[in-house]
């Protein structure tokens, strides 16, 4: 390396810079905010965004479409309790279960839920009709899958809500649902009591039974023994009792048949007639006859007055008196016969009747032996009695509260047939497919930003690299519509792609003290573009009239020989080197004077060539006949003889290509050119695309390419 070129300044150490994906490139310690830097993040990873979205959309779109049309009703039930002071054991309606609390409206939504509850759904709708069990068990299965139930806050409301492949499905089960489950405790409770009814039948009929056979041994005994009785007393007992009385009476009207008979005879005896007797008086027949003696007594007197003793009215008259008067005295005769009569039979009902009450009384001393056994056979008829009326009591409650139950719930609204699908949803799942697919996509951004480390903008060159920024070079495509890099420089010499090989040459020319003569032109790994760099570069600098020779030093790859379409057999720098050739047969000079020192290709590779005397001696005669030798030189990183043939340059520059070559590439390599033998003036950034380069900050020169490129024609 010519000993007189020096760097004008050190590049600054690359530990006091810091840099952030997405964020504008500063020294560290001039932190502010800096939207600008966030909007170009988002900018230029709006593609990445984008794609993530977009298949975030179609994925949600698949699954949406792909997914069973879905339908869901919904109906509400309420539990309710018996009104406040009502008694349900005391009314002929009652509650069926407890009165809700929190717990149980916990308990009643599990029930909802139930394989009961589906089951008894299933069955109530006939769909399990004719299926076989296994089918059975995967439609009530079905059911308690699709059916859930929410308590509506801390309500005792319960929303009933079921999902089906149609509407007037979801709506009739979840209907369904709602009926069942209202009646759901009264059936329980209708069981419940037909179960203990079903317990309590057989013992009461076999406490039936027994009742009936012990009143039955008991009704035995008292016949056996004649303690009958109706009245709570035994028929003996009674039988005295009702002779005892009829006793004092026959006796009392055996006396008084005596007294009136004795009085008539008193009376008959004190010379009466018999008409003034008691039973006279009262004999219809004496007095009919008293009439008529009275009529005939008057007719007699009346004829004795008007006639005389004899005449035969009067003794008609009188015959008919006398006639009277006999019959009165008949009938009296047989009214005291009469009194005669009653009062023998008074008399002998008297002695019928205590013969009688003796013989009972006889009895009664056999039965109140026989009470001794009677005791006992009441008490163990009344105890079976008691115990059978208990059940049988119990068992009429049973019975009576069948079919009196109440529901503990009741429904507050029927369920609706749903219009529309519930799933899928395809508003919403359109919607969440984009939310995730936004945050997926930032996400993806966050993390290509943070892993990429390919050269982007001049600060990164500066402050990432710790080197100097020489310009950059532009996709000719972005600013031209030229094909080829190399004609572009001639055929469009005022385009922004050849404007840029011009800064170029300022900056490297700025980059040294005296000319920069011999220029190496290299890069970290093959395909950054540093043949055209160098192509490009020494076109630029043949077109200023200065004699200038650009020189393949690749040869392994032969960039220039093949970028310039140059012949395969033609002699270049390996037979100049062994002197098979003369320097002036080796060059292939061009249209606008460009001289090319080409590479030939070969399987031997003498890279000792090019690290050798000869090859520093050719510089130094190329040199002598030239004003600037451009040379091409291999990587560095792949191949060695790079860095050697790198001291030979008055400057050496390095290219690396814009968003491909990784930062770590970029420093290694410009760590295996010390500074102390190879001159690397700088960084160029190839192939930068200007229309998204402004999307990587404002403070690369390429950001302003809008504002200027009017000046390029």
């Amino acid at each position: 390396m010519n000993s007189s070129s020096q760097i004008i300044s050190a590049a600054p150490d690359p530990r006091d810079m810091a840099y952030a994906p997405g964020q504008m490139l500063m020294p560290s310690g001039m932190e502010r905010i800096d939207l600008s830097g966030s909007m170009a993040f988002f900018r230029r990873r709006a593609g990445l965004i984008a794609m993530v979205t977009g298949a975030a959309l179609l994925i949600g779109a698949a699954i949406s479409y792909s997914m069973p049309t879905v339908y869901t009703a919904e109906a509400t039930v309420s539990l309710v309790t018996p009104p406040e002071g009502q008694n349900p054991a005391a009314g002929a309606v009652r509650q069926a279960g407890p009165a809700p609390s929190s717990s149980y409206v916990d308990t009643q939504v599990e029930t909802l839920k139930s394989r009961m509850l589906a089951q008894r759904v299933a069955q109530a709708l006939g769909v399990l009709e004719g299926r076989t069990p296994q089918e059975q068990a995967d439609i009530v299965s079905g059911y308690q899958r699709h059916v859930s139930a929410v308590r509506s806050g801390e309500s005792y409301a319960l929303d009933i809500v079921f999902q089906a492949d149609s509407g007037q499905d979801a709506a009739k089960i979840a209907n369904m649902y709602a009926q069942q489950f209202t009646q759901v405790e009264v059936e329980a409770a209708r069981e419940s009591t037909r179960d203990t009814a079903q317990l309590v039948a057989p013992r009461l009929q076999q406490l039936r039974e027994q009742a009936h056979a012990d009143t039955e041994r008991l009704q035995r005994y008292r016949i056996a023994n004649g303690l009958l009785s109706t009245s709570g007393a035994s028929l003996t007992e009674q039988e005295i009792s009702s002779y005892n009385q009829e006793v004092t009476r026959a006796r009392a009207v055996a006396a008084e048949s005596e007294a009136r008979l004795a009085t008539a005879r008193a009376q008959l005896n004190s010379g009466s007639s018999g008409e003034d007797l008691g039973e006279a008086l009262g004999s219809g027949v004496i007095g009919g006859l008293r009439a008529r003696e009275s009529q005939v007594g008057g007719e007699v007197a009346n004829l004795e007055a008007r006639y005389g003793a004899n005449h035969p009215q009067l003794q008609r008259a009188k015959s008919e008196l006398a006639e009277v008067r006999r019959d009165i005295g008949k009938e009296v005769s047989r009214i005291v016969s009469n009194l005669e009569m009653q009062r023998d039979v008074a008399s002998q009902r008297l002695a019928s009747l205590s013969a009688s009450l003796g013989a009972a009384r006889g009895d009664l001393a056999r039965n109140n032996a026989a009470m001794v056994g009677l005791d006992e056979l009441e008490r163990t008829a009344l105890s079976s009695q008691a115990m059978y009326e208990s059940y049988l009591n119990s068992y009429r409650q049973l019975m009576a509260q069948d079919g009196t139950q109440q529901p503990n719930a009741r429904v507050l609204s029927l369920a609706e047939v749903p219009l529309l699908p519930s799933s899928p949803n395809v508003p919403m799942n359109m919607v969440l497919a984009l939310v995730i697919g936004l945050g997926a996509g930032l996400a993806a951004a966050y993390i290509a930003e943070a892993l990429f480390r390919g050269v982007t903008t001049a600060e990164e060159v500066q402050y990432g690299l710790g080197s100097r920024f020489l310009g950059s070079i532009p996709l000719l495509g972005s600013v031209s519509r030229a094909r080829r890099e190399v004609p572009a420089i001639t055929e469009e010499p005022r385009s922004a792609f050849a404007e840029s090989f011009r800064s170029l040459r300022t900056s490297i020319e700025q980059a040294v003290y005296g000319p920069a003569q011999v220029i190496a032109v290299t890069s970290a790994l093959p395909k950054e573009g540093k043949t055209t760099i160098a192509s490009c570069l020494a076109q630029t600098l043949a077109l200023c009239g200065e004699r200038t020779i650009l020189v393949d030093c690749d040869l392994r790859g032969r960039g220039v020989s093949k970028l310039l379409r140059l012949p395969a057999e033609h002699p270049g720098l390996i037979e100049v080197l062994e002197g098979k050739v003369s320097l002036a047969d080796a060059l292939v000079t061009g249209e606008s004077g460009l001289c090319v020192l080409p590479v030939m290709p070969s399987d031997i590779e003498p890279d000792s060539l090019l690290t050798g005397e000869t090859f520093a001696r050719l510089i130094d005669e190329l040199r002598a006949c030239f004003t600037h030798v451009v040379m091409d030189l291999p990587p560095v990183l792949p191949i060695a003889s790079g860095r050697t043939m790198a001291r030979l340059a008055d400057a050496t520059v390095l290219v690396v290509r814009w968003r491909k070559t990784m930062r770590g590439a970029a420093r290694s390599a410009l760590n295996l050119l010390p500074r102390e033998s190879v001159n690397v003036v700088g960084v160029t950034i190839n192939r930068i695309d200007v229309r998204r380069q402004r999307l990587f900050g404002h403070t690369d020169p390429a950001y302003f390419y809008r504002q200027y490129k009017g000046y390029y024609a």
